[in-house]
């Protein structure tokens, strides 16, 4: 590669990570007395939920929901995801796949449970749920990315869930 042809290339990278900056927007949840905002592209197609927003990326291959709820309501909450997983969109989950672990992510900590999944439409994936105070609230950010092409998402993903910030 010549040097021009690099130039080329990183200008070219450069700009396709400034557009996609650029056309994010700050979504602040829950409405009226949010806790936390995250900033997601509009090509994520931001939809509202009851206590927050889905998004799902142009590929379908990572759908993430953000969600807060109290403490006390989280296992309601997780459990209302896993059975909409389950039953809407015929995932199976491998309860023996469990993983557990707390992390810290920029000035965030969380807690994550994960599992490996199955569709027959996307196949093998990934079923987790991240959780972090915000506030007396708890934000839960459920997701599920399917294995096969997640690659190409996960910057992005990443931008994204590096972006959350608890107001």
């Amino acid at each position: 590669m010549t040097k021009a042809s690099f130039f080329v290339a990183l200008f070219a990278t450069i700009l396709v990570a400034f557009a996609a900056i650029a056309d994010a927007k700050t979504i602040k949840i829950p409405e009226g007395k949010p806790v936390i905002s995250v900033n997601v592209p509009d090509s994520w197609e931001p939809e509202a939920t009851d206590k927050g927003i889905a998004i799902e990326s142009p590929d379908k291959i990572v759908t993430v929901f953000f969600e807060v709820t109290s403490p006390k309501g989280v296992e309601d909450l997780i459990n209302e995801n896993v059975d909409w997983l389950m039953k809407d969109q015929k995932v199976e989950i491998d309860r023996e796949s469990k993983s557990e672990k707390d992390f810290k992510n920029g000035d965030i900590n969380w807690s994550l449970i994960s599992w490996n999944g199955d569709n027959e439409e996307f196949g093998p994936a990934t079923v987790g749920f991240m959780m972090t105070k915000a506030g007396n609230k708890l934000l839960t950010v459920t997701y599920w990315i399917t294995k096969k092409g997640h690659e190409k998402q996960m910057p992005e993903l990443d931008e994204i869930l590096s972006s959350i910030t608890i107001l």
